[in-house]
């Protein structure tokens, strides 16, 4: 869009054009795009009554992505006050907007550019598509099966993220650990990344546990720039309900994955989310779910409400699982790993850790991330120093904690 002759708008308010990604995967990502984008409508007509300030001829709203792509007609028919509406984005979509709002534009470049300056980090997509086929997921319906991008054009993508400043990539997919680009898979992938000079970090999200294999254990423990982290959704530990889902594991085939990244990975720390009220979940399968968290102590944890997604396999099952149960189940998952969390953030006062340093809050306090913390999804590090040390790596003392946050100073 920079290449066509768009500038970047600081705010949605001053923007002439509001472009709206949507997401399709569970009800709640659903209705917060519905959500967005009658929030931005209701921007719209605002302007409209104030009049236009802009030589453009009033705000225009754009929403695209799964959610778009999956109900694009119903969505179109329903919600006929958006401007443009695409599925997902691909080569077309700036032309196609253009024409549609009569906009000349310039020729456009292939080649990407970070909408602000000087990123800390920067998200790299190695794939495209998921071929597991869970029984409750959307997302082959939506993105299709797993489509592996070229190594030399994700290279490309990760050295010009760090000539433009990121000292951490993450490299993301629906499943990282399915990458196969003919002789090269996420190991060897990996490892070429880790030699760009001036990259500090390398962050791997989203493994499939059953795809999961000894090298990439060890890729985590012998490269030095992957920080010891590793995201895996694990979803339950029931054996029925692993195998309903499409799932390989159980209790002790996950449990013995963790302990096995442990024993190999000095120091890391393991993500995972799982789903409460799947179709048929019992009292004992949910309890069963407990026990493994506390066993297992992992050391972050989101969680889900079972929701049906059309089309799917989950979807034509007895959704038969009460309401009330479905939330009672998630609060409690919640809220014994919130414990889980408070003791191990506990147990580490008074250590030591690099601490990337993202934004400054006043005058001495600045907010960042450790190694052990990706960037969203986890806690933050609230940071004291005496000099601005924004987008760069310090070594800090850990001083206090909360529940899922550090406290700390720079030392």
């Amino acid at each position: 869009m920079i290449s066509a002759g768009f500038n970047l708008s600081q705010s949605s308010e001053d923007a002439d054009i509001i472009i709206i990604n949507t997401c399709g995967f569970i009800k709640d990502a659903k209705e917060e795009s519905i959500g967005v984008i009658f929030d931005a409508l209701d921007m719209k007509e605002q302007y409209a009554e104030e009049g236009s300030l802009h030589s453009f001829p009033g705000k225009k709203i754009v929403a695209l992505g799964c959610l778009t792509k999956r109900y694009f007609d119903e969505i179109n028919n329903d919600i006929p006050e958006i401007d443009f509406l695409y599925p997902i984005p691909d080569s077309s979509f700036v032309p196609a907007m253009a024409a549609e709002f009569n906009i000349k534009i310039r020729a456009l470049l292939s080649k990407r550019k970070p909408l602000y300056s000087n990123p800390p980090f920067s998200y790299i997509k190695i794939s495209d598509g998921c071929s597991n086929n869970c029984s409750y997921c959307a997302i082959p319906l939506i993105r299709g099966g797993h489509k592996a991008f070229d190594p030399e054009f994700i290279y490309s993508e990760a050295l010009e993220a760090v000539k433009n400043g990121a000292i951490e990539l993450i490299i993301i997919a629906q499943d990282i650990a399915s990458y196969r680009w003919g002789e090269t898979a996420l190991p060897q992938l990996v490892k070429k990344i880790s030699a760009i000079g001036g990259l500090k970090w390398i962050r791997l999200l989203y493994c499939h546990p059953d795809n999961i294999t000894d090298e990439i254990i060890d890729l985590i423990a012998e490269n030095s720039k992957v920080v010891p982290y590793i995201d895996i959704p694990f979803q339950h530990i029931n054996s029925r309900i692993l195998k309903s889902m499409g799932r390989k594991g159980d209790y002790k085939v996950y449990l013995d994955l963790v302990k096995r990244l442990r024993d190999r990975v000095e120091g890391i720390v393991i993500r995972s989310t799982f789903m409460t009220g799947y179709p048929g979940e019992t009292a004992d399968e949910f309890n069963e779910l407990l026990d493994f968290i506390n066993e297992a102590r992992l050391d972050k944890v989101g969680c889900f409400i079972f929701s049906p997604e059309d089309d799917t396999a989950a979807a034509d099952m007895a959704d038969d699982v009460n309401p009330e149960i479905k939330q009672e189940r998630f609060d409690a998952l919640m809220s014994l790993q919130m414990r889980i969390s408070e003791e191990k953030l506990q147990a580490m006062i008074g250590s030591e850790v690099d601490v990337l340093v993202e934004e400054k809050i006043d005058e001495q306090t600045y907010i960042g991330r450790t190694p052990f913390d990706a960037p969203e999804v986890d806690g933050v590090f609230y940071l004291t120093s005496a000099s601005d040390r924004v987008n760069s790596i310090v070594r800090a003392r850990i001083t206090d904690s909360y529940e899922y946050d550090l406290i700390g100073e720079i030392l």
